[in-house]
């Protein structure tokens, strides 16, 4: 007993030292040799001191900046965002709060993140080159050179004398990548009744004023029967915040469609949230059948969370479908890594061989999981990946059996 009342009055005392040296403490002289150590590399020893000072000066906004800069420096970006976001929680009209705290999110390889910060601070200092520009950097570091073009424009037709985004706009074109060539296989492993089924694809892709377009050749080896398929994808920007998506696809083999179409319109809404609306059409023998679809998901920061629904109306009624997936970018849109879980079927799956069997399948249940993983090879214009996927699957010829499906697939992107 003798011994604990020691401790607590030996931690009583090295208390009250320690608060009577913080409140000794002369905050600008204390801030000039965070600097100092910050500038020396000691930046754990430059943090320590920052804090202490702001313990007892909470609201030493200067102080409170640059320690967001020596974590940012120090690549604890975390750390930086909590100390950027109280500062602009306390004034969002300063510029000088909003330009590091958009670079920091931009270090850390969040460029969706950095997009949305951008697009709030524009919403209250709209005539600020500054911001676009970097807005406009986040949307070229996530392949999106189109619009990061579109963002300048937009800023240079309400301030056309702008040096730094006139000059930014031209340093963007003399460094555009706008093509992009990707190869994938595939292949589906039955635990009965089917041999394993192979796919290959082949891509190439151009960005344009308008959108990109895909050109793209399939390969399937599915019921030892080799068919191939031609596609061509576009996705046309429409109005701001408004993009499109349309596909046609034409085979002479039996185990495509003869021929698909897609079309789907997307729109950004507030607080990073997207919603779209389409349909796919596949021809089976002499009719199609129209598949109904959408997309309902959010951005957080660099992560992606949306869910899409597949309604078919076939003689046996309405048949529903959906799909769950979570998306972590990094450098990049195609950079990711993804989960997702789903039941029914989709018609975005070309697993098996329909001719004129198509409503009894897309009536089956089943369920999925897949997982995916998307990086960089040698710089961010180069991608490989790999993905592994589990189907619960009905049986077409036995209702109510249920068989599995394994799948494995690599993929590569080159861009240029």
């Amino acid at each position: 007993m003798q011994r604990i009342l020691k401790i607590w009055v030996f931690s009583l005392c090295f208390s009250a030292i320690g608060n009577a040296q913080i409140r000794s403490i002369d905050p600008d002289s204390a801030f000039v040799e965070a600097r100092k150590l910050a500038f020396d590399g000691k930046r754990n020893e430059s943090i320590s001191l920052l804090k202490t000072i702001l313990f007892k000066y909470p609201n030493y906004d200067e102080i409170r900046l640059f320690l967001a800069s020596v974590y940012s420096w120090d690549d604890r970006y975390k750390s930086a965002k909590t100390e950027y976001q109280i500062l602009i929680n306390k004034d969002n009209t300063n510029i000088d709060y909003w330009v590091p705290y958009i670079k920091n999110e931009i270090y850390d390889n969040n460029p969706l993140s950095a997009i949305e910060l951008a697009k709030k601070a524009m919403q209250i200092l709209p005539d600020k080159s500054q911001l676009v520009i970097l807005k406009a950097t986040a949307e070229k570091n996530n392949n999106e050179l189109q619009k990061a073009i579109q963002s300048i424009n937009t800023f240079l037709e309400k301030y056309p004398n702008d040096k730094e985004a006139k000059a930014y706009k031209e340093n963007i074109k003399e460094n555009l990548v706008s093509n992009h060539v990707s190869v994938s296989y595939s292949a589906d492993i039955y635990s009965e009744i089917y041999a394993p089924m192979h796919y290959y694809m082949i891509q190439y892709g151009k960005l344009t004023k308008r959108g990109s377009i895909i050109a793209r050749y399939n390969l399937n080896n599915k019921f030892n029967t080799y068919g191939s398929q031609f596609e061509i994808d576009a996705y046309p920007s429409i109005a701001k915040g408004i993009y499109g998506y349309l596909n046609i696809g034409y085979s002479k083999s039996s185990i495509f469609p003869s021929w698909r179409f897609g079309a789907q319109i997307y729109k950004s809404l507030p607080s990073s949230f997207e919603v779209s609306a389409g349909i796919r059409s596949l021809k089976f023998g002499d009719d199609f059948t129209h598949i109904y679809t959408g997309s309902f998901g959010k951005y957080f920061g660099s992560s992606f969370a949306y869910v899409v629904p597949y309604f078919i109306n076939s003689a046996e009624g309405w048949s529903k479908s959906s799909t769950f997936t979570y998306r972590k970018y990094r450098a990049n849109a195609d950079q990711f890594f993804a989960i997702s879980g789903g039941f029914g079927f989709s018609p975005e799956i070309n697993r098996f061989g329909f001719d004129n069997a198509y409503e009894p399948i897309v009536s089956l249940k089943s369920q999925k999981f897949d997982i995916s993983n998307n990086i960089k090879f040698i710089n961010n214009k180069n991608v490989i990946g790999a993905g592994l996927s589990i189907v619960r699957q009905e049986s077409v010829f036995d209702p109510g059996k249920y068989f599995w499906i394994f799948s494995i697939r690599v993929n590569s992107i080159v861009g240029f």
